[in-house]
């Protein structure tokens, strides 16, 4: 008598080294966070799932995401806080999206930005506020273009 079990399971474990362990089909990557840049939420040293960039993902606001930092060479995570067309301010501590204020965003550092974003462009920030500004954010290097996004994190 077969064993149905025995008879799926090459089936599904074959499915699954495709969809996650080979390159040319990947749809999943697996890293680690190698800085402090994203805590209190994400911790150095810990790992993540992330979904590689597709037309079907939406790239809405607050949805944390890796980029590639070309001053760098190198791959980042940030959360989306600016999207395409829209302006950004920070000044007097306070975070402003088109003029508006983003209520609990308080920022220590003497930081005073106003930008307006490209269309394809995303302005992306860490979540610790202490590092604003010198952990490779769109504070430091800018918004970053939609083509430079690798992944979303999941």
């Amino acid at each position: 008598m077969l064993n149905v079990q025995s008879l799926i399971s090459p089936f599904v474990k074959n499915f699954i080294n495709i969809i996650f362990f080979r390159k040319k089909f990947t749809i999943f990557k697996v890293s680690s966070i190698n800085s402090h840049s994203m805590e209190p939420n994400y911790h150095e040293g810990s790992y993540y799932l992330a979904e590689k960039m597709n037309d079907s993902i939406n790239l809405d606001r607050y949805k944390v995401v890796i980029f590639f930092c070309d001053k760098h060479s190198t791959n980042h995570i940030k959360r989306i806080i600016g999207l395409p067309l829209e302006k950004i301010s920070i000044r007097r501590g306070s975070l402003y999206i088109n003029d508006k204020i983003i209520k609990d965003f308080k920022i220590t550092q003497n930081i005073n930005i106003d930008t307006e974003i490209s269309n394809n462009s995303f302005y992306v920030l860490s979540d610790n506020l202490k590092l604003l500004g010198n952990a490779c954010d769109s504070i430091l290097i800018g918004p970053i273009e939609k083509n430079k996004l690798v992944a979303v994190i999941v």
